[in-house]
């Protein structure tokens, strides 16, 4: 099973990669919002469902528009990793396939 892993792993780094990023976004979220609900901070976003839910006029736009931004800023941080870590990865790739393109173009003997 380890070595079906490790096999994934080299056949497709980037989508690696990017699943890699994708779940340290998540985890930072999570920890950012439980944080900011934690310590009573400006960190999280969890900390304005309590005041839309209590407060004299609240109305399902203000649970409504939390929801969205806790959505946005979800979908921004496991985006935003997957970025981060799969572009040097592509980067790092691309050149590797360009260089090894590049000797086997040159040399046709060593071919298998």
């Amino acid at each position: 099973m380890l070595k079906r892993k490790i096999e994934i792993c080299r056949a497709h780094p980037v989508l690696v990669a990017t699943a890699a990023g994708a779940m340290v976004g998540a985890a930072n979220a999570i920890l950012l919002e439980a944080g900011g609900l934690w310590h009573g901070n400006s960190t999280g976003v969890l900390s304005l469902f309590i005041p839309a839910a209590h407060a004299p006029r609240a109305g399902q736009s203000d649970a409504m528009q939390t929801a969205l931004l806790l959505l946005i800023e979800f979908a921004g941080n496991v985006v935003g990793f997957s970025l981060l870590f799969a572009v040097p990865v592509a980067v790092f790739v691309g050149i590797r396939r360009v260089f090894a393109s590049q000797k086997r173009t040159a040399s046709p003997e060593e071919r298998p």
